[in-house]
């Protein structure tokens, strides 16, 4: 009797830390791409995230390759926007970020001046 009590223990000891850490926080990530118009990419823009119900902002960080990571986001539909010196601003509305996905939006910017 013992014995079948020590083991029932341990299995619940080995079995409780997957079950907390499976409820890990529930967030998404956002890769945004940023090229010219020639496909080039734009390393040098400032890219904006906004909560489009809670108007909480949150900038992306830069690999300088035209890649802007915002990771960890609250699931929920998103305001990006994103500007560089000399091409006109871009903005996409109603970006979804899911619990547990990945999204992936490219932008385009256009040469200031021009559409």
């Amino acid at each position: 009797m013992r014995i079948q009590r020590f083991c029932f223990v341990v299995t619940i000891a080995l079995m409780l830390p997957s079950r907390v850490l499976a409820q890990g926080v529930a967030s998404g990530d956002l890769h945004i791409t940023v090229i010219d118009p020639q496909g080039q990419a734009v390393t040098n823009a400032t890219v904006v995230a906004r909560d489009q119900a809670k108007g909480v902002e949150r900038a992306a960080s830069s690999s300088g390759t035209g890649e802007y990571d915002l990771v960890a986001l609250p699931p929920s539909s998103y305001t990006v926007t994103v500007n560089a010196a000399g091409f006109a601003a871009s903005t996409v509305q109603d970006v979804a970020v899911t619990v547990g996905g990945s999204a992936n939006l490219p932008i385009t910017l256009a040469i200031q001046g021009t559409k």
